[in-house]
């Protein structure tokens, strides 16, 4: 009996056991748990079966649950089931108020009643599908076109956007940035869309690859070497037995490289002349071929396109010409290979034809005018491109400012020259008669100088140098130096003449990618030595003090554990050295000679309230005070502040923008001139560009 009584109380126990965590749970738990059954595990009618307890569940948040009941019609499309339709309805018919989920359940219908009637997938079309550039450059579009893969930021994880709802989720889960500094890069999606290979940064900087399940499951290790210091990802070989990279050693030789998904082995296709930054590439979808673009000379812009076979005995020209061409992708119809050409003076889109092992015909326009700076992101299955845009047009103005407050008195006025939309970094020359800027086109980068008394332009592109940033005049007005990049990615310090043009290295790149590398720099006032922000591969920074005839080096100042970095400048009198520490937590201002020693702190930051580009400090010219940008989160603006240099509360200057700020201060400390967005950035985003080929077909038959 006793045995009896036990064994009923244990199967109550059970039985309650079992509905408890159902009855504990409240509907936003039911609501995350079916949103893992669709999106992590792919259980879509368990998922369905979640969902609809909370869209029957009255006493839910009326907003949670039109969400679900649109994720009810999402898992019957995915299902291939007529129900969807119905559950989209519902959204828009039960839940009127809802505005964004009826927004959206309004669009899966439209699609679902076009590709009923038979007119999906068969016009031209160009659209974008997702605002801002917070799902970046790093990844690539799912083959079944619903996700976009990207580096989530905010943690360094690997994360996947869906489009239709704008939904997040991380794949990895690495923690804070104060418990790691390991970080994902370039990421590409297996042919079935099940699995993620991207690089990872390690604690020990170096790059491997790795490979993750779209389910989330944990990341494997598939390749790693500690003579490999960098690594970027190019996609899966159409059978998912191999991975393409590109892979830098510490001795600087790049590959390009086959890795076997299987066990990790390497196939060395190619030892690369140039940085792997300069590539794009792409399997062909057989698998036979690799497109792929390069530099055509040593020190020109320019690009061409290639095709090697994947066993490396054959390469084969595809794209010759003048102009500045790269790859975005090979059609899934294995005949077309889209690219981007600056041939018509805009960037455009360009498709040309290969098949039977041949070159057909000639290329042919797309469409033009995509933008500015265009990142691929790939095909999808149904032949849809994605890709990015990034509309950050700068142009230059200038104001007046007022002698007592420093605030600007009067709107600022645009420069006038014929580089409107390209201009950034401006800099005033010593003795106030010249400003030295930076002209940014697609595929070179050009410094001019040019007089505010007659006008007059001189431009000085290098051959020397593929890009540069960060002008900055000598004191005798006779030189700028630049922080510049070879043709083979190497970044040194150079000087240019601001007379001839003729580029001079300065200070030359290190030997080995495992040393530190150059960040921004600042000249010392008798024109001397230079102050040098170094950045070392253990995510390092420093401020060194260099002679430039002696090359005798003094570190200044170490930056912090983590830290992003600084921003310095030094006083007009060449005493001080005013410098941003940019730490994880908080930035702190602070003053100290410029010949070293103790320093003093004028103010802290929280980094959510100052932006953190790689531009310097300011003084005024009577050297009272220093300028400096801050970002404000709930207006979305960026600012010019000034804080006095003996402390105290800063003010605002009266210049905002909707980005950074690039300021320079005339000798008369009543002028500065400042770069700013020349547009909203309106068209920057994830766009796609749907049936290119149905349009070529329907071209041909007008024809």
């Amino acid at each position: 009996m006793k045995t009896l009584w036990i064994n009923l109380i244990l199967a109550t126990f059970l039985a309650v056991g079992s509905i408890y965590p159902s009855m504990a749970q409240t509907p936003e738990q039911i609501y995350q748990k079916g949103l893992m059954k669709e999106e992590g595990e792919g259980n879509l009618q368990d998922a369905i079966d979640l969902f609809i307890q909370i869209a029957d569940n009255s006493s839910a948040d009326r907003s949670l649950q039109a969400k679900a009941q649109f994720h009810i019609g999402l898992c019957y499309e995915k299902l291939g089931l007529k129900e969807a339709q119905k559950a989209y309805q519902k959204v828009v018919d039960k839940y009127p108020e809802q505005t964004e989920a009826v927004k959206l359940a309004n669009e899966k219908l439209s699609l679902l009643l076009r590709a009923a009637a038979g007119t999906e997938n068969k016009e031209f079309s160009i659209r974008k599908v997702k605002e801002g550039t917070d799902v970046g450059f790093e990844g690539a579009v799912s083959p079944d076109g619903r996700y976009l893969s990207y580096v989530d930021w905010d943690t360094g994880d690997v994360a996947i956007y869906e489009i239709a709802t704008g939904n997040k989720r991380r794949l990895t889960n690495k923690g804070s940035w104060d418990k790691s500094n390991e970080f994902a890069y370039f990421s590409r999606w297996s042919p079935d869309g099940k699995q993620v290979v991207y690089d990872w940064y390690t604690e020990e900087n170096l790059m491997e690859l790795r490979i993750v399940g779209f389910d989330g499951s944990k990341p494997r290790i598939l390749y790693n070497n500690k003579e490999v210091v960098w690594s970027q990802t190019y996609g899966w070989s159409p059978d998912s037995k191999q991975i393409l990279a590109i892979l830098e050693k510490k001795d600087g030789q790049n590959q390009m490289v086959l890795i076997s998904t299987e066990d990790g082995s390497v196939r060395v296709l190619k030892t690369l002349e140039q940085s792997f930054w300069d590539y794009n590439m792409n399997f062909s979808p057989d698998g036979r071929y690799i497109v792929y673009d390069f530099q055509q000379k040593e020190d020109s812009p320019e690009r061409d396109i290639s095709l090697l076979s994947t066993d490396g005995s054959r390469e084969i020209p595809l794209v010759e010409h003048p102009a500045n061409d790269y790859v975005l992708g090979w059609a899934p119809d294995g005949k077309n290979i889209l690219f981007a050409s600056d041939r018509r003076n805009s960037l455009d889109f360009w498709v040309i034809q290969f098949t039977d092992g041949k070159v057909q015909g000639t290329p042919k326009l797309v469409t033009p005018n995509i933008g500015k700076i265009c990142n691929p992101k790939g095909f999808t299955r149904n032949g849809s491109f994605f890709y990015d845009i990034y509309d950050d047009a700068m142009d230059i103005y200038f104001g007046e400012l007022s002698p007592e407050t420093g605030k600007i008195i009067d709107p600022p006025k645009k420069l006038n020259t014929r580089f409107e939309g390209s201009l950034t970094q401006p800099e005033y020359s010593p003795d106030g008669k010249y400003i030295a800027y930076i002209s940014v086109w697609t595929s070179h980068t050009t410094i001019s100088v040019q007089s505010l008394e007659t006008g007059k332009i001189q431009e000085f592109p290098s051959k020397l140098l593929r890009k540069f940033t960060s002008p900055r005049w000598s004191p005798d007005g006779r030189s700028i130096t630049v922080l510049g990049w070879d043709w083979k990615g190497e970044r040194g310090l150079y000087r240019i003449d601001a007379q001839s043009g003729i580029c001079t290295l300065l200070m030359p790149p290190n030997k080995s990618v495992t040393e530190s590398v150059l960040g921004q720099h600042e000249w010392s006032r008798d024109g001397k030595a230079i102050f040098l922000e170094r950045f070392s591969f253990n995510m390092s920074q420093s401020i060194m003090l260099i002679e430039i005839e002696s090359g005798i080096e003094k570190k200044l100042c170490q930056g912090e554990s983590n830290s992003r970095g600084f921003k310095f400048s030094c006083s007009p009198d060449g005493k001080w050295l005013a410098f941003l520490t940019m730490g994880v937590k908080e930035y702190v201002l602070r003053i100290m000679p410029a010949e070293g020693g103790e320093y003093r702190e004028l103010y802290r930051f929280k980094p959510e309230n100052v932006q953190i580009y790689n531009q310097r400090l300011i003084w005024s010219p009577d050297g009272k005070y220093i300028l400096f940008e801050k970002f404000q989160p709930a207006e979305k603006k960026f600012s010019l502040w000034r804080i006095p240099k003996e402390g105290g509360e800063p003010q605002e200057l009266g210049i905002e923008s909707d980005s950074y700020i690039v300021a320079s201060v005339h000798p008369d400390g009543r002028h500065i001139v400042f770069a700013s967005p020349a547009s909203t950035g309106e068209n920057s985003g994830n766009w796609v560009m749907e049936n290119f080929l149905l349009k070529d077909e329907t071209d041909n038959q007008q024809k």
